[in-house]
């Protein structure tokens, strides 16, 4: 359809070079001036339709856009555990390891035994606790029946609370003293507690090897959800804030990307860093971030806004990429951007102002026109 229109290029050429011989002797004739497109472009790069032509091509234009710049700030990450989320098992009392239940890397339940613990004095404070409870019995019973004396039962009541205190004091669950204290559990030795549910990370504990009072024994974390913790150094500072979005990466699987937000930003700068911890907390339902992990922060940063268009309105040849502008009135010129050939998304393109439109839909076949017009 479009071919028809080089007769008419052939023939305004010849015309040019017949006026250009034959007005006056040449000398005086002022030079042609391939200047008139609009933009500076030379009128090859354009072309004027029929409107039979722009309805048989069904032209579609989108006009350019202004929209926010964005970036990114990349900064250096570790992975951490929650502050709450991590616990030592720990001995309240001197004595020897005489069994262990759990190893590293073993998931644990919260109060499930970890360790026991061979304790001196230990069958002493179980003694002294039955013996309370029997005598608070007895008590009890000679109060009921008129014989007893409140005096030797507040007594009684007072060593029962004694003695209960004792072994909480050594770290014992009030429902086991309760039952320890009936008869209905034995305990020769002391049991080691997980006191959150998670992972033990690290054991020091050695089967037979001495345990003083407050040793720490077993490192207990709860991996999910997991905090990362980014450096944002000084100069940075206001560019973050609470509550952006973040992007972390880790060098053991980069190709992964976990999605979060800041959740906080420590409001003091590390003396040695000299910058400000910002935490983000995630989903780590696979145990795939593991505390100690180096990480990558990426930080989307909004800037001011700039024309834009979809990437897929520019086009590329072997002169780059462009696009086809709508002049109004059936014309179409080719401009150059600066952009990517394989850009996605939205593509920024300060070559054009916001407002112009830009052909979407037909812009190859009129590419092939302007070249055909060439030609």
């Amino acid at each position: 359809m479009l071919h028809r229109l080089r007769p008419y290029v052939i023939g305004w050429m010849a015309l040019l070079l017949l006026i250009g011989t034959g007005c006056g002797n040449g000398a005086d004739a002022p030079p042609a001036d391939d200047s008139a497109a609009p933009g500076g472009q030379a009128p090859s790069d354009q072309i004027t339709l029929t409107a039979d032509e722009v309805a048989e091509l069904q032209i579609n234009t989108i006009p350019v856009e202004e929209r926010p710049l964005t970036s990114y700030l990349s900064l250096p990450a570790r992975v951490l555990p929650e502050a709450n989320q991590q616990a030592y098992v720990t001995s309240l009392i001197s004595g020897r390891v005489d069994a262990l239940h759990v190893g590293v890397g073993a998931t644990v339940q919260q109060g499930q035994v970890v360790a026991e613990v061979t304790a001196p004095g230990l069958s002493q404070r179980v003694a002294a606790l039955r013996q309370a409870r029997d005598e608070l019995d007895r008590q009890q019973r000679l109060q009921e029946r008129g014989v007893g004396l409140t005096k030797n039962l507040t007594a009684a009541a007072r060593d029962w609370a004694a003695a209960r205190q004792e072994l909480r004091s050594i770290g014992i669950r009030p429902d086991r003293i309760e039952r320890v204290a009936r008869g209905e559990e034995d305990l020769s030795k002391l049991p080691l507690e997980a006191p959150i549910s998670g992972t033990v990370l690290n054991r020091t504990a050695v089967l037979g090897g001495p345990v003083d009072a407050g040793m720490e024994l077993f490192y207990v974390v709860d991996l999910q959800p997991i905090r990362v913790v980014a450096d944002v150094f000084e100069r940075n500072l206001g560019q973050v804030r609470e509550g952006q979005a973040v992007i972390i990466t880790t060098p053991v699987n980069p190709d992964r990307e976990y999605e979060g937000t800041i959740a906080q930003l420590v409001p003091q700068v590390n003396a040695e860093r000299r910058a400000v911890s910002a935490r983000i907390r995630l989903s780590n339902s696979d145990g795939a971030l593991r505390p100690g992990m180096f990480a990558t922060a990426r930080v989307e940063i909004t800037g001011g806004t700039q024309p834009a268009l979809p990437s897929d309105a520019i086009m590329t040849d072997e002169n780059g990429t462009y696009v086809i502008v709508d002049e109004g009135n059936n014309t179409y010129r080719r401009q150059a951007v600066d952009a990517a050939a394989d850009a996605e998304g939205t593509v920024l393109v300060p070559e054009l102002a916001p407002g112009t439109p830009v052909v979407m839909e037909g812009a190859f076949q009129i590419m092939s026109a302007i070249d055909d017009q060439r030609a």
